[in-house]
């Protein structure tokens, strides 16, 4: 049949292939925990949260207006890839093109970690479309500087950047690639339009205290360095494109084209290794933080292949036996009975229905762990909370009010650092404790302000502080089933002390109050001179501290 040989007919044919299996996929498989984590934040609709940017809610939300399951979280991740596969296509202009079909999507199979966005929703998944937009618009900018292409770019860039803040680097580096296009009033043009389109999201930054900037920049903690961090990152930079790695790295390497869009390309792959080994020096990097560079790699790799049958040949046998491990490894995620070891999507059924007739269906608070939060409410439909504490870190739920669903009503609390209350199930190996409490009442927002800049025990160990309590609530609040701990931390804000605080002058504050507060207690110095910051914290029902108070150093 004719129809057969044409390039368009064998293309949308590949496409409706991948669209079918990423779609069956999603049906199938049960969450992963941080997928249950977006379809809580698509429940309620922001332009921020507190993780991350908008964009892989409206994702989650588009496709449970269709479907009310796992396949409702995951559909519009199988259109969008589908999208980003066709706008990848546009990006390759070789003569030969039509001819090689089939390759580019035994490409597609040759980039492991690139098939991961057509099934699981996570904010790389739009990420990885807009970045496609984006140098699909570029591309055309440097050819025909159209208004056409101001459009896709500035779409692009906002959606890149509602999708993930790692999208400011892929502008920054094709920027970089290319500083002449700083000369071209329609670039300008491009990138105030998206700036615009993104003031909605700073607004939304500015309002909530911009608790995404602080909690990317400052609050999380650093790790020292260690030789092990950056070996793992170029680990994970042959993981993402899987057994193929040594003909895609060297179709990279070997291509030479003066074009400045492929230098733009390899601007992105190079300028996101880079910076990603830069931080591993402070931090364990993440392999998708450099998924960005796949969609270089198979627009550089793809005329390689074409002009050089031998590697070809080899990419061809590599990629078959790849696609035979994917397959394998889809049919595991789906079905936890032929799965040789419990993988992340099975482990979820363990524990959440044992836990639900454990606690007799109650409402649940977890503390410190908005992923088993998420879990347990998407499969049992029971609310829960997540009760954010010291030890761990904070997260959407201290933002929404979910805290607020919880307050005057019989629940449990959960999680594995209640290590003096009674198990309740067994969770990935590790005891989940818990016990219920009646007539649950938290106000875990208030601030708890140190006045004094900081400590200072090199005469005395003996610390008097001055406190502003601030109810930021619209409601009273007293304090009946909670205490006031001063907390000492250390590097990466590691817990090395916790002090019994007797706060004088406390009494009920009325909402919106604030009374300043007395505190004394002794602080011995540190015997090795490790650097300390002290903080205030408010300990409910002995579920551990929470993030009240403001920090400052500890000079001895």
């Amino acid at each position: 049949m004719k129809i057969l040989q044409k390039p368009k007919f064998q293309f949308f044919f590949f496409l409706a292939i991948f669209f079918v299996i990423n779609i069956l996929q999603g049906y199938f498989t049960l969450l992963f925990e941080d997928e249950a984590y977006y379809w809580v934040w698509s429940k309620n609709m922001a332009w921020g949260y507190f993780d991350h940017p908008p964009l892989v809610a409206v994702w989650v939300k588009i496709g449970t207006l269709l479907f009310d399951n796992e396949l409702g979280i995951r559909f519009f991740s199988a259109v969008s890839f589908s999208v980003m596969l066709y706008l990848i296509w546009q990006l390759i202009e070789h003569p030969k093109k039509n001819k090689f079909v089939w390759l580019y999507f035994l490409l597609v199979i040759s980039l492991a970690f690139l098939n991961v966005f057509g099934f699981i929703t996570t904010p790389d998944t739009p990420l990885m479309l807009f970045i496609a937009l984006f140098l699909f618009g570029f591309q055309r900018f440097l050819q025909f500087e159209s208004w056409s292409s101001v459009f896709y770019l500035a779409i692009a860039m906002a959606g890149m950047m509602y999708s993930k803040y790692h999208g400011v680097l892929v502008i920054f580096f094709v920027v970089l690639s290319n500083l002449s296009i700083l000369k071209k009033t329609k670039f300008w043009a491009s990138a105030f339009i998206a700036l615009l389109l993104f003031v909605p999201h700073l607004y939304w930054q500015y309002v909530n205290d911009f608790p995404s900037f602080r909690y990317h920049l400052s609050e999380r903690g650093r790790d020292e360095y260690r030789v092990a961090d950056s070996l793992m990152h170029f680990v994970n930079q042959i993981a993402i494109v899987g057994i193929t790695f040594p003909l895609i790295y060297k179709a990279f390497w070997k291509d030479n084209t003066k074009d400045k869009f492929f230098r733009s390309l390899k601007f992105i792959a190079y300028g996101f290794v880079i910076f990603f080994l830069f931080s591993s020096f402070s931090s364990r990097t993440q392999a998708q933080w450099t998924a960005a560079i796949l969609i270089p790699l198979l627009v550089i790799a793809f005329p390689y292949f074409v002009e050089h049958a031998k590697e070809r040949l080899w990419l061809v046998r590599l990629a078959l036996v790849q696609l035979f491990l994917l397959l394998v490894i889809r049919v595991f995620l789906a079905s936890s009975a032929i799965s040789p070891i419990p993988l992340e999507p099975h482990k979820s059924q363990t524990w959440i229905h044992p836990l639900k007739e454990k606690t007799s269906g109650k409402p649940i608070v977890f503390v410190n762990s908005y992923t088993s939060a998420s879990l347990y409410n998407f499969y049992t439909g029971i609310d829960t909370h997540s009760y954010s504490v010291l030890i761990g870190r904070k997260s959407q739920y201290d933002l929404y009010g979910y805290e607020e669903k919880m307050q005057n009503r019989d629940v449990f609390a959960a999680g594995t650092l209640l290590v003096k209350d009674s198990l309740l199930v067994i969770k990935d190996k590790r005891q989940l404790k818990g016990k219920p409490i009646a007539n649950f009442e938290t106000f875990q927002k208030v601030k708890c302000q140190i006045i004094q800049e900081k400590i200072d025990i090199k005469e005395s160990n003996k610390v008097q502080l001055e406190i502003k309590l601030i109810n930021t609530y619209h409601k009273e609040i007293r304090f009946n089933h909670v205490k006031f701990v001063g907390v000492v931390q250390g590097k990466k804000k590691k817990i090395l002390q916790k002090i019994p605080l007797t706060m004088e002058g406390l009494r009920p504050l009325q909402p919106q109050e604030e009374i300043q507060l007395k505190t004394s207690f002794i602080l011995n110095k540190s015997e090795d001179n490790e650097k300390r910051t002290f903080r205030v914290a408010l300990d409910f029902y002995d579920l551990l501290e929470g993030y009240q108070g403001n920090i400052i150093k500890v000079y001895q």
